[in-house]
């Protein structure tokens, strides 16, 4: 018999993990270290909102260690045998691709920045209370610099413990998928989880609930769901109605070409119209303007598939009109029976002049501010999570937004910009906004490259994964850890579906 030299095994065994990867059946059961990333990364994605939007120290500490033990266990060697690999044994080590992926070394090098910036405070918060002030100190001058302040109120630190989460986390999945079933999990649980909030926030909204979830006490009463701010509820949930239409546009595009006649989109379509009553039940206007126009242009890109593929559907279009009108008519019957006249009465009022002095200008007053704080140390910027702490320096310049009306003694506190790309521009500097802005870039290319427009279900998804982004113009979502590492891990976990479905 010919005997195998030991230098074709290698090649033998590249081109097993080739086919597994590229050919896997979906009746093959996930491996166990596979399953065990895909149960992490629910865990993770699912806690932060429930942790009050992970707001606090406590969760953005718990939302880091979650993501860097999701990279190790994405990292780690799986052996494949028996049921697990029909096609031979073999075993796949992730961490190669890992080294391959952009987005690794480019946060790798955020990640040293803001390290470095936390560990070469240029300047140290002092406190006598009520008091506070900032005094210089000795450090590097051709360094990038900080603030040293307290952890509890935001510092470099705090901001490594954020950033390195959603980086670890988007890591993890991007390493550790190789399975459309597990990618799906991930969507599913974060869809369902959001709903169930969603669910949660109408009911606090039908009795008037003056805590979240009926016990914590908020700071202030325009919260929504387990999230304090109106704001950033708005957009979390948008956030996530985005991942449940490109899911239900997936569905129903795949009975259509299979000629099933049901499928699970009805489903997401009911958790659409909660999560869709939930945005609007938030009053965050920014919110529900971005959803107005992200709904018209999402539903004319699947209505312009549809119509250029009616003849191969399996589906009515007398019964696919029917689904809409009856999806619709639920939506306004909720909306409308839980005070929506509320929701147009907000944006009335933003349109009015009236609401434009006291809210837009006062924020767009800031934004000029954070871009003078920035004109004073361009590239290096003040250090990561130093805002609060540095931005009395230019605030004192514009009397709208230095002195409250009420009183001209007490000076406004403003925790964020308002504008979280004026705010990382301030904090970070040219060169840590350009390495942010990079790994936008190449997934932007990456989502282009693997055919993005070709498919109404991912690019559903790309053009909601801007909503936030959009947001951020006007507020500070970005800033918030919930729905920034959500966002992440969504780029990711689209670019993994569209690589998964291409080789499928």
């Amino acid at each position: 018999m010919p005997h195998k030299s030991r230098s074709d095994r290698p090649l033998k065994n590249a081109k097993v993990v080739e086919s597994f990867r590229g050919e896997a059946k979906a009746s093959v059961a996930l491996h166990p270290w596979e399953r065990a990333l895909v149960v992490i990364a629910c865990l993770h994605l699912c806690f932060l909102p429930w942790a009050l939007g992970a707001r606090d120290a406590w969760a953005q500490i718990t939302s880091a260690v979650l993501g860097t033990l999701a990279l190790v266990v994405a990292c780690w060697p799986r052996h494949y045998r028996g049921e697990l690999a029909p096609q031979g044994a073999f075993v796949l080590h992730p961490w190669s691709r890992l080294l391959k992926f952009p987005v690794f070394w480019l946060g790798l090098l955020l990640l040293g920045y803001v390290a470095c910036q936390a560990l070469n405070p240029a300047y140290r918060r002092v406190e006598a209370f009520p008091y506070w002030w900032l005094v210089p100190i000795e450090h590097i001058t051709w360094l990038p610099v900080g603030v040293d302040a307290p952890f509890e109120k935001m510092n470099a630190w705090r901001m490594l413990c954020i950033l390195g989460g959603a980086w670890s986390l988007a890591c993890a999945l991007w390493i550790g998928l190789t399975r459309r079933t597990a990618l799906h999990t991930i969507l599913t649980a974060l869809v369902i989880n959001g709903a169930v909030l969603a669910l949660i926030g109408i009911l606090q909204k039908v009795t008037n609930a003056k805590e979240v979830l009926w016990f914590i006490k908020p700071p202030a009463d325009y919260f929504v769901s387990t999230f304090f701010y109106k704001n950033h509820g708005g957009a979390y949930f948008n956030l996530i109605l985005v991942l449940c239409l490109s899911l239900m546009t997936w569905y129903y595009i795949r009975s259509l070409r299979r000629l099933e006649r049901s499928s699970p989109a009805p489903v997401y379509a009911f958790a659409g119209v909660v999560l869709v009553s939930m945005v609007f039940l938030s009053n965050s206007r920014t919110a529900l303007v971005l959803l107005l126009g992200y709904l018209l242009v999402a539903g004319s890109t699947v209505l312009f598939w549809r119509i250029k593929n009616r003849n191969g559907a399996a589906i009515h279009p007398a019964l696919s009109g029917l689904m809409i009108a009856g999806s619709l008519a639920v939506l306004v019957g909720s909306v409308w029976a839980l005070n929506l006249d509320k929701s147009i009465e907000q944006l009335r009022y933003v349109t009015s002049e009236e609401g434009q002095r006291n809210h837009l200008e006062p924020r767009i007053i800031a934004r000029e501010a954070t871009l003078d704080l920035f004109e004073e140390k361009k590239i290096t910027g003040w250090g990561a999570g130093s805002f609060r702490h540095t931005f009395p320096i230019t605030q004192k310049n514009y009397d709208g937004i230095y002195r409250t009306p009420w009183d001209k003694q007490t000076v406004m506190l403003w925790s964020n910009a308002h504008n979280d790309y004026a705010q990382a521009l301030a904090e970070i500097g040219l060169i840590g906004f350009g390495l942010l802005t990079l790994m936008v870039l190449w997934s932007v290319g990456k989502a282009a490259q693997l055919g993005v427009s070709s498919q109404p279900p991912y690019l559903v998804l790309m053009l909601g994964l801007a909503l936030p982004m959009a947001h951020a113009w006007l507020d500070f979502p970005l800033y918030n850890c919930a729905i920034f590492t959500t966002l992440c891990a969504a780029w990711i976990l689209l670019l993994r579906w569209m690589e998964l479905e291409a080789k499928s």
